[in-house]
């Protein structure tokens, strides 16, 4: 057979190919996609309504336009998961721990002690992670995403900096900075979130204009977190850029860093023990000596009632959005007796365990919050894995690192702070929206002819 012949066989898969793949990527699928990113970024980091403190009738009524918000995310969503089904399937079955626990926090309202409130608040976790979800399947470009997400959370970054000059009433209270949000803690997530970004985000730049941006986003995001006061994300980030300076080491070190590695918990561990020892094994001098507060600010009498009240309901929990916030006859702690500061605390002030494990389990029972726990445990491994690896298209290994990161973080942070899957919190959403990402892969694209 001639070449002649060959040619133009060889050419009927390309041109089906570049048909399909253009069938598959419609004209306003970028823009449409984009629109989604940053409408998710917006509610998430702004949101609808800044400086709004709810009350706590207005938190059981629920707002109707967060309602609102929420179900116009989810239907964009839908628009661009249909042209990317194939990778919703992929997403769907790789992080299946993840959308069971979303069914499940629907499910929760069968069995839910407040029915009306549970559909409410899990319909719009649902939304919200389908919004996530949607942004997840649609990105083509790891780095183009990454380079998004920088510019959005630097801008943030950079308004939050300009209320604390322009409106310091607002935006600062008397404990920590707290910018647009409604306190120090969760401004102090978005600071921590941004800087692992960012930091990311520089180690992928080929230039160094580039890479004097990503260190300025870092300083300001640092500063920021500073400013806040937010031991617990500070202690965070300090952990994290040490865990992403060993990935860095082990690229650059390779076998060498093993060794390192290894003397390096055999120190640890000598260490542990010799503190072990030394305190004659009392766990509680032990924090004394090392923790400024060992109660963490009365958290653990918190700790302790949300223990004894998620063992009532162990395995099911009381629905998901029912057990705080549901109106002042209700609230579970008006059921405690006065004379500590939990039991005199007004009725709302306390709408969560301060421990997302904790939280979680008083939601949706023990079972279901070990699946959610392993859904967060097995993103990080697929990102891990990826970050390793050099296979994926260009770019996508700071993604994947910034990834492990944050995930991993977020599992930390769950130990004083309750975010995991809870709705409207921007730990979560971002969380949702990186574990989706962990299932991507390069969307194909047409050959080009010889």
């Amino acid at each position: 057979m001639t070449a002649a012949h060959v040619a133009p066989s060889a050419a009927v898969p390309r041109a089906r190919t570049r048909k399909s793949s253009a069938a598959a990527q419609p004209a306003w699928f970028t823009p449409v996609h984009d629109l989604l990113l940053y409408a998710f970024l917006e509610y998430t980091y702004i949101g609808l309504t800044p400086f709004t403190i709810t009350s706590v009738d207005n938190r059981v009524e629920g707002s109707p336009l967060v309602q609102v918000a929420g179900v116009s995310l989810c239907f964009l969503s839908f628009v661009v998961m249909w042209p990317r089904r194939g990778q919703l399937l992929l997403a769907m079955r790789e992080n299946w721990a993840m959308f069971l626990v979303l069914a499940i926090s629907l499910a929760s309202t069968v069995w839910s002690q407040f029915p009306d409130l549970t559909i409410r608040r899990a319909a719009l976790l649902v939304c919200i992670s389908a919004a996530a979800i949607g942004v997840a399947v649609g990105v083509d470009n790891m780095r183009a995403f990454h380079t998004k997400l920088f510019g959005f959370m630097t801008a943030v970054i950079i308004i939050n900096l300009a209320l604390v000059v322009v409106w310091p009433a607002q935006a600062i209270s008397d404990i920590g900075v707290k910018g647009l949000y409604i306190q120090k803690n969760v401004a102090g997530i978005v600071a921590m979130v941004t800087v692992v970004i960012a930091v990311t985000w520089t180690f992928g730049c080929a230039s160094w204009s580039g890479r004097f941006l990503g260190i300025a986003s870092a300083l300001l995001s640092t500063f920021f977190l500073v400013l806040t006061d937010s031991k617990t994300s500070i202690g965070l980030l300090v952990l994290g850029l040490a865990i992403g300076a060993m990935f860095y080491a082990a690229q650059k070190l390779g076998p060498r860093f093993a060794l390192l590695a290894f003397a390096g918990v055999a120190a640890l561990v000598a260490a542990i023990g010799a503190i072990l020892i030394f305190f004659d094994f009392d766990y509680y001098k032990i924090l004394v000596a090392f923790v400024a507060d060992p109660t963490f600010t009365g958290r653990n009498e918190l700790w302790a009632f949300a223990y004894h009240s998620a063992m009532k309901h162990e395995w099911f929990g009381y629905g998901y959005g029912a057990f705080w916030d549901v109106g002042f006859a209700d609230d579970p702690l008006r059921k405690l007796e006065p004379g500590t500061w939990l039991g005199d605390s007004p009725v709302g002030l306390i709408n969560q365990a301060h421990n997302g494990y904790l939280e979680l389990w008083l939601h949706i029972g023990l079972i279901a919050t070990l699946i959610a726990i392993w859904s967060v445990f097995a993103a990080i491994g697929r990102a891990t894995r990826r970050a390793i690896e050099t296979r994926d298209a260009p770019g996508a290994r700071p993604v994947f690192t910034m990834i492990a990161l944050v995930l991993f973080l977020h599992l930390l942070h769950n130990f004083t702070e309750a975010t995991l899957y809870m709705r409207n919190n921007p730990y979560a959403n971002i969380v949702t929206l990186l574990i989706a990402l962990t299932s991507w892969r390069p969307f194909p694209r047409p050959k080009r002819s010889a």
